[in-house]
């Protein structure tokens, strides 16, 4: 078995599951956008991270705009509503993450993960 060195988040499993899935012609073309919501706001949705960073959270969902578009169309109507749902989040999630350009796989609809990060035992 071949072995090598990546950058992920995820676990081994689900970044070789990630990867076939880019690999694979994507009906419909942007997932967030047909995302089963799992709350609804007026200009946002919430939504499960189909491929979670699972290497270091518990739980990995995503905020995202219900309209399609990158960060710089976002209105300042959009910005306002986000600021109310980080509120209404807060206590829900441990940090709010946004990837880098060359690491965003969906950037034509932008989308924050919202992650609770597992906890582990530190010997002091």
């Amino acid at each position: 078995m071949n072995t090598f060195k990546i950058k992920t988040l995820r676990t081994t499993k689900t970044h070789i599951d990630y990867e076939r899935y880019q690999r694979t012609p994507r009906f419909p073309a942007c997932y967030i956008c047909s995302a089963k919501p799992i709350k609804t706001y007026t200009r946002w949705k919430l939504i499960e991270n189909e491929f979670p960073y699972d290497e270091v959270a518990t739980k990995n969902d995503m905020i995202v705009p219900l309209r399609h578009g990158t960060e710089d169309e976002l209105t300042k109507e959009d910005l306002r509503e986000f600021e109310e749902i980080k509120k209404d989040i807060n206590d829900k999630y441990d940090m709010i993450l946004e990837n880098t350009h060359k690491q965003k796989s969906i950037p034509g609809h932008f989308h924050l993960h919202l992650l609770q990060i597992k906890e582990r035992e530190v010997r002091a």
